[in-house]
């Protein structure tokens, strides 16, 4: 009996972690780049700002010299004071496009979403919000390809997502780490739009009312995500707007950050949690135990718990061409498509470790404010 369970589990695993490596195939063989980028309304870029990250200036530039025939740009910051606030009046000072807002702080919600609400109220006559992180540095196009699929019957929102381009061995787990969530993006019954690169047309925008959903909000993406899809609005991932981001590079701080990410989730979307840290964690309790039950009469199971770590690594492999065919970026930066199939055992595992200790936090410390499950919960 226990023989027949543990084959069983062997053989669902296994299926498993195949389905996952084929959601990535079909990703990039059913995948079509538009030949035009014909859809070119109004548009304000909406960035919210808080000290002063790496390359801070240049990501802001990069987002301001888009090539894009009509946008602006508002910068959204809590204070004069900021130590940021000296690097925008720099760039507002230069480009006629651009300008600094001060936030009003909303008590009911996060401090990113008072400042994103702030660039709304103060958006003019845009056609199109797009919300674009701080620590981002996009591509020439990125505005382009990112607004662009807005013409799509039925889209709600278009979304890109983010990018460590690695130069050492940790950034090239952290990189790894985050490309493992991107295969999801791909397909509307698991996508989402993520705050650091989205775009949303003001009509669906104001017909939604995200405006006083985010007011009792502490996730700007995953509310803007959930009221989308109460709506039956699609979310449109588009792979040119994977953007290059800077990484924490210190491990310690960056499991931290994951863990913090997946708490998000459990947060708002605990059924997706729960498959997740079933998934995971499941898949490398099996994985260990791989090793074990060869030795104890039971190699078949063991054989098959094992094979999972090599379809973690074609999952890998597959994943990191599929992302680097598809992204904006120059090729030569991306780094080698094995170092990232290697990794990925180690991935799944960092991934099961940010899943269960996500279980246990009930608070997060979030720039400079503290923020609860409670408060998730009450809204």
């Amino acid at each position: 009996m226990l023989y027949n369970i543990l084959l069983i589990l062997g053989i669902t695993a296994v299926i498993g972690e195949t389905v996952l490596i084929i959601l990535w195939f079909y990703a990039r063989f059913s995948y079509r780049k538009e030949k035009t980028l014909d859809y070119t309304p109004k548009t304000c870029v909406i960035v919210p700002c808080r000290g002063k990250n790496k390359d801070l200036r240049e990501n802001l530039e990069a987002i301001c010299n888009q090539d894009y025939p009509d946008f602006k740009v508002i910068f959204v910051i809590d204070s004069q004071k900021d130590t940021a606030y000296t690097i925008l009046e720099k760039i507002v000072r230069t480009r006629p496009n651009t300008k600094i807002e001060l936030s009003d702080i909303i008590q009911s919600c996060s401090g990113k979403i008072s400042a994103l609400i702030k660039g709304v109220e103060k958006a003019g006559n845009a056609e199109v919000y797009v919300f674009a992180d701080s620590d981002i540095k996009p591509h020439k196009e990125w505005l382009r390809y990112l607004v662009d699929r807005l013409k799509e019957d039925g889209v709600g929102a278009t979304t890109g997502f983010r990018w460590y381009f690695p130069h050492n061995k940790t950034s090239s787990l952290i990189s790894a780490w985050n490309m493992v969530s991107i295969v999801g993006l791909f397909y509307s019954i698991s996508n989402y739009t993520w705050g650091g690169s989205t775009a949303i047309r003001k009509k669906a925008f104001d017909e939604i009312d995200v405006k006083s959903k985010w007011k009792n909000a502490l996730s700007d993406d995953l509310t803007l995500t959930e009221t989308l899809k109460n709506k039956k609005y699609k979310i449109k991932f588009v792979p040119q707007c994977i953007i290059e981001s800077p990484a924490d590079e210190n491990i310690k701080k960056f499991i931290r950050w994951g863990s913090r990410q997946l708490t998000w989730m459990r947060w708002y979307y605990p059924s997706l949690w729960i498959l997740s840290i079933i998934g995971f964690v499941g898949a490398n309790v099996l994985t260990c135990s791989g090793f074990i039950l060869p030795f104890i009469g039971f190699t078949l199971p063991g054989l098959l718990f094992i094979s999972m770590i090599f379809l973690e690594m074609i999952f890998g492999y597959v994943g990191f061409t599929t992302v680097k065919k598809m992204m904006g970026y120059k090729k030569d930066r991306f780094g080698s498509a094995f170092y990232y199939a290697l990794m990925m055992p180690a991935v799944f595992f960092l991934l099961a470790y940010n899943m269960f200790m996500s279980t246990f936090t009930h608070e997060i410390e979030w720039c400079g404010r503290t923020y609860k499950k409670s408060d998730v919960i009450k809204k």
